[in-house]
């Protein structure tokens, strides 16, 4: 009987042992709360809207008080708000001919109805200047800012 009794046992704590674990947001290593797991899809929306050139789709996440400083403090001839992502959608629209675009989500900040998430990521996208096409790519660290607007969160700030 104790010989049936000790596998049941092992099973049944390696079990209640895995089962406290911790829980991640989908494709991350930040801890799970069902906030952070909507902004997360909000992110991999961004990014499948950046790799399928979806104007609609980026517009549908960007927040109507959307503002960017073009990554300068003293210099505001580079800032534009949503208006401006206009110019931002046409240049991908009209230029741009393919994107990969890689995201790894490093930290998400929940303070309210404001957040932050941090993330790394890869951009590779083809190109035309004139009548060449060419192939770029970027990497770099990126914080989208995002509220949430009658219950959707929205970015506004870090397209």
């Amino acid at each position: 009987m104790n010989r049936l009794l000790l596998p049941a046992t092992l099973l049944l704590a390696c079990t209640m042992l895995t089962a406290c674990g911790p829980r991640y947001v989908t494709g991350t290593e930040i801890e799970y709360s069902d906030s952070k797991q909507e902004i997360a899809e909000v992110v991999e929306r961004y990014r499948v809207a950046m790799e399928q050139q979806d104007v609609a789709g980026l517009r549908s996440i960007a927040s109507r008080d959307y503002y960017e400083n073009g990554s300068t403090t003293t210099n505001a001839d580079d800032d534009y708000g949503y208006d401006g992502l206009e110019r931002v959608f046409a240049d991908l629209e009209n230029t741009v001919k393919a994107v990969k675009y890689k995201i790894e989500v490093t930290d998400i900040t929940i303070m309210g109805r404001s957040a932050t998430v941090n993330f790394d990521y890869e951009a590779q996208f083809l190109y035309t200047i004139g009548e060449r096409d060419q192939w770029g790519t970027k990497g770099d660290k990126n914080r989208l800012s995002l509220r949430k607007e009658k219950g959707v969160w929205r970015v506004l700030s870090g397209l």
